[in-house]
């Protein structure tokens, strides 16, 4: 498997697991609604309230939840991008930015979507940070164009989906 693939996958388990804590966070929400129904109303109100608790932990994360809302995420920060050239057909693309929780994430959502032939890529985390590093192979009129596609890429997938776009 490519690098690319590789990620790709590593996404794809992202989302999964975002999927099971959801069932898992409906099931908690139908288990305090049977709670509610059994239990004497003092006790279910103390119990409710603890459980609200637990529960508004899990929803502050921001994970994309369906039905209710959308992802509560905040925009890619980009502190530098840097495009050079290391030979006739290989570029290498150097992006800098602030480590938010779906950074990672969102930053190979935005190189996959640039259908890119990537050699390889490193993601290096330091405190408040993130580097990705690739090596990505481009002819002239690609190596031309990069950084202005990186930073539209990066401007698309931080936009607000409208409701009506499908």
């Amino acid at each position: 498997m490519d690098k690319a693939s590789i990620i790709k996958d590593a996404i794809e388990y992202i989302q999964e697991l975002h999927n099971q804590e959801k069932k898992i966070q409906e099931e908690i929400n139908e288990l305090e609604r049977g709670r509610q129904k059994k239990l004497p109303n003092t006790r279910a109100q103390n119990e409710s309230s603890s459980l609200s608790t637990s529960t508004k932990k899990i929803n502050d994360r921001g994970y994309e939840s369906e039905g209710g809302g959308g992802r509560l995420s905040t925009p890619i920060e980009v502190l530098e991008l840097r495009v050079s050239e290391v030979g006739e057909k290989t570029s290498v693309i150097t992006i800098t930015c602030s480590k938010n929780k779906d950074t990672m994430v969102k930053l190979c959502e935005v190189f996959e979507s640039l259908k890119l032939k990537i050699i390889t890529a490193n993601i290096t985390a330091f405190p408040g940070m993130l580097s990705k590093t690739l090596f990505v192979e481009a002819d002239e009129i690609e190596k031309a164009q990069l950084k202005e596609k990186i930073e539209m890429a990066i401007a698309d997938i931080d936009a607000p989906k409208s409701p009506m776009s499908f």
